[in-house]
């Protein structure tokens, strides 16, 4: 199964946002929504919303809030900050109501003046470490 020729097809760096960028590693289609900027190809879907940042919250400030929200059931949980930009990562099995499992790779991503949330839901380990390559590619432009 390939990617949906009724919408574009993009890989490589992407600008999303003004302020921030993402890489993908191969193809994938994509398409906006209300809900945020979709990128998807079989076994791999990632959604990316960007905020403005909270005035008066420093970067830790927020990644403390990410973290204290993150589910109990978060696994793999990763938190660094370099050169002013601060990122919290995790996995979450979920269940969802017909009883399937989901697995995410969750990301919060912090700049100075605005943040990404990125979900990417996979199926398999190769996919996860698609992931996880686009989540650490995440980058703050400014």
């Amino acid at each position: 199964m390939g990617l949906n020729p009724n919408y574009a097809a993009v890989s490589g760096r992407q600008q999303v946002t003004g302020r921030w960028a993402i890489t993908l590693p191969g193809e994938f289609n994509r398409r906006e929504e209300e809900a945020g900027l979709c990128f998807w190809r079989p076994g791999l879907t990632i959604w990316l919303t960007a905020y403005g940042a909270e005035d008066g919250m420093t970067i830790e400030q927020r990644l403390a809030r990410d973290r204290g929200n993150a589910s109990p059931e978060a696994t793999d949980m990763d938190e660094s900050q370099q050169d002013g930009v601060g990122r919290l990562t995790y996995r979450l099995a979920e269940t969802r109501a017909d009883g399937a499992i989901v697995n995410g790779l969750y990301s919060y991503v912090h700049g100075e003046a605005g943040q990404v949330m990125v979900a990417a839901y996979f199926d398999s380990d190769t996919d996860l470490e698609a992931a996880r390559q686009v989540s650490a590619s995440i980058t703050y432009t400014g």
